[in-house]
């Protein structure tokens, strides 16, 4: 008869063994799964890089490698923080790093001036900029993202490198509609990320339920709730929009040709292929609206991570020793000069609070007198600041990652928006009631001064703000970790079980358009064997009843 300690040896012996078991399952599970993954930004050296390497931090933290393709007019990346975890691939550009900032800064300074406020304003702009001999010397800016996919498709030596790799997908930025091109070069498929959020014109592409009634287009100036006339003009701008969009990828459909690319495909079609989309936003911000499997809503990649960043000395001071509170003000990386009367403008503004100010600004100030209540700096951990007890409030362009910080930290906004998204950001930020919004081309220093004194001392945009802050937090997963697992999980079991079949369906029939054609062509057809009887009916009737008269006669 077998001893008790025996048996309990022999069960710790089992136990053992299958905990090792397992782990060795796992561990072999994991080799498995291990994805090689390219990312491709494409568009810009700022907020669109950097939220993407928050992205692309949370996938090599679940063992995931990652490779960056960089243009070689922008390869600063490569010696940033971090930027160690990831691996990097260079192709050859037309432009020079110089050209590629001059671009930015001449974005800035239209924008500055008004000239790309709202979407007439901005085609307008385009329009002078594609035909105008006065932006002649800009035209490069037009040209800008379609010129670099010509360059990184036609750069043999880095296609066949990356050929070489055999990425299992491609994740791509999608300001630019260079993406399905480069995976159908390479051979795999393709993940869209919109640092913009959920653009209907492009929406309808994919396949995602779009409705003039409630969805407002982009730079309306809409919410989600219109009137008539707002109706009427909303339904307009989806029309034109929707057109002009078409009209924007015919210069990549010269590519597809010029590749041999599925040229047989109209670009939309190939945008459609994209097996996940992941678009920045949250619906505590966003007005409510329906989505499709393979799209998923996340707030900026940048919230909820913990930071190695500190608050300099200098600043800290600066911050604990205001008792009136604290007002931030950056206007986004890309702006790096100010004309001087704008620029004395902001600061005569500013210098009338009572609270301090702390303003983000690269370029030189030395040529401004700058109120004793403000603080120029060249850099500022951003977040750490927004997180100090004595920040009151947000003055901004209104950038989608400083709107969502904002709101994560329960800050109320004042949005001075530029150019693109920023005008929608601050429509949804004003009608969720933690903000207000200024005119860049009519704004004075006392409206300046109005404004954000209304929304600090205003207590109903904080408490707006808090509550948004509370919505935003109630996920149980931060924005990067949910990125990281629905691009892993496409990667490993594709996404076509997300995709829904509205993508590749056709105007026409998508709206059924030719199902309504064909059954008033049946009902018409059988009017009309109907009324071809009912008169032939008649006619034998008559033709009887002359007949008879005739007999008699």
């Amino acid at each position: 008869m077998t001893s008790p300690d025996i048996r309990i040896h022999q069960l710790v012996i089992l136990l053992v063994i299958f905990l090792l078991g397992g782990q060795c399952e796992s561990t072999l599970t994991v080799q498995q799964t291990q994805l090689k993954l390219l990312y491709y930004t494409a568009s810009d050296g700022g907020s669109h890089h950097l939220t993407s390497t928050k992205i692309a931090a949370a996938l090599v933290r679940n063992r995931h490698d990652v490779t960056f393709l960089l243009s070689d007019s922008c390869t600063k990346w490569r010696n940033a923080s971090g930027a160690d975890m990831f691996r990097f691939a260079v192709h050859r550009s037309l432009y020079t790093a110089e050209e590629r900032e001059r671009n930015l800064r001449g974005m800035s300074r239209h924008a500055l001036r008004g000239e790309l406020r709202g979407a007439v304003n901005a085609m307008k702009f385009l329009l002078r900029l594609r035909y105008s001999a006065e932006y002649q010397g800009h035209r490069e800016l037009f040209n800008f993202l379609w010129s670099e996919c010509d360059s990184l498709l036609g750069d043999n030596a880095t296609i066949h490198s990356l050929r070489e790799e055999s990425f299992d997908l491609l994740i791509g930025d999608d300001l630019s509609d260079c993406q399905p091109l480069l995976a159908e070069m390479l051979g795999i498929k393709f993940v869209l990320v919109s640092g913009t959020g959920i653009t209907p014109s492009k929406a309808s592409w994919h396949g995602i339920p779009n409705h003039p009634a409630y969805i407002p287009e982009r730079q309306a100036g809409l919410t989600d709730t219109m009137s008539l006339p707002q109706r009427i003009l909303n339904t307009c701008r989806y029309v034109v929009i929707g057109l002009a969009r078409r009209v924007a990828l015919w210069r990549f459909e010269d590519l597809q040709r010029k590749y041999n690319l599925s040229p047989e495909k109209r670009m939309a079609e190939m945008l459609a292929q994209a097996q996940l989309l992941l678009f920045y936003g949250d619906f505590g911000l966003e007005f409510a609206r329906p989505l499709q499997p393979n799209t998923v809503m996340l707030a900026s990649p940048m919230l909820g991570l913990p930071s190695n960043e500190k608050i300099s000395v200098e600043q800290h001071t600066f911050l604990d020793d205001a008792n009136e509170g604290v007002v931030l003000f950056t206007l986004g990386s890309h702006v790096k000069e100010v004309e001087s009367a704008q620029a004395q403008m902001f600061a005569n503004g500013l210098a009338k609070l009572k609270q301090r100010v702390i303003w983000h600004f690269p370029g030189s100030v030395t040529h401004l007198h700058i109120g004793n209540n403000t603080k120029v700096v060249q850099w500022m951990p951003q977040q750490e600041i927004m997180a100090h007890r004595n920040t009151k409030a947000l003055l901004s362009h209104g950038g989608l990652n400083g709107m969502y910080e904002a709101a994560w930290y329960g800050l109320p906004m004042v949005g001075i928006p530029l150019f693109g998204d920023h005008f929608d950001n601050m429509e949804q930020a004003v009608a969720k009631g933690m903000a207000l919004q200024l005119d860049i081309a009519t704004l004075t220093e006392d409206a300046l001064y109005d404004t954000v004194t209304r929304v600090i001392e205003d207590p109903r945009y904080r408490e707006r703000a808090q509550h948004i802050s509370r919505l935003l937090r109630d996920d149980p997963v931060i924005p990067s970790e949910k990125a990281a697992h629905w691009i892993a999980h496409v990667g490993k079991y594709g996404g076509e079980h997300l995709r829904p079949r509205a993508a590749d369906l056709s105007w026409i029939q998508y709206h059924l358009l030719d199902v309504y054609v064909s059954l008033a062509a049946i009902l018409f057809g059988v009017l009309g064997v109907l009324l071809l009887g009912c008169k032939g009916i008649l006619w034998l009737a008559c033709h009887n009843r002359r007949q008879q008269k005739t007999k008699i006669n």
